[in-house]
């Protein structure tokens, strides 16, 4: 059995004949299409999935605050002159936790989302993780006039963080030429 020796590299291709995978590429010959996210995109999605893992922790610190809201809930209906008994407190709390947990879960279904379809390419997908990011920063500064606790504040602000820097990169020079790109698609 003869060993062939590889072919020569042909117009910057390697040693083994293979051309390098190229950057772009011409599908119907629309123009070209980026295969590869750029940096900014690639850092927003990071910035996506860390929103994701915070949201997550959100929900978590709802079940560790529930003395606290069991407390919030006494105080509220006491300075209302409400009479209750101890399942009104329990199923105030228990509602209170529900809506925590849903709408963590909603965010964490948005944050993998919004860094799924960005990281695709769609357009629209950057307008409307944006301006998720806008209902999240007022839903924030709402957050601040009522009663929080400390834990759940710094993870709100790291979410708003993480949020903020999203946004910045989805808007960078780069980014805009990778939806510019996938819209030819």
């Amino acid at each position: 059995m003869s060993a062939m020796p590889p072919p020569p590299p042909s117009d910057g291709g390697e040693a083994s004949g293979f051309q390098p995978a190229p950057e772009f590429a011409a599908p119907g010959g629309s123009g070209p299409v980026m295969t590869t996210a750029p940096p900014s995109i690639v850092r927003a999605k990071y910035a996506m999935w860390a929103g994701a893992v915070l949201q997550l922790i959100t929900i978590l610190t709802s079940f560790v605050g529930m003395g606290d809201m069991r407390a919030q809930v006494r105080e509220e209906l006491d300075r209302q002159g409400v009479s209750y008994t101890d399942n009104t407190v329990d199923a105030a709390v228990a509602l209170g936790i529900g809506f925590s947990v849903f709408v963590g879960v909603v965010g964490v279904i948005l944050w993998v989302l919004m860094a799924w379809l960005n990281g695709k390419g769609k357009s629209w997908a950057r307008v409307v993780a944006t301006v998720l990011f806008a209902f999240y920063i007022i839903s924030f500064l709402i957050s601040l006039a009522q009663p929080t606790q400390a834990l759940t504040l710094v993870i709100s602000l790291l979410v708003l963080i993480a949020g903020a820097a999203a946004t910045f990169f989805l808007w960078q020079k780069d980014s805009t030429a990778w939806f510019r790109a996938h819209k030819r698609v």
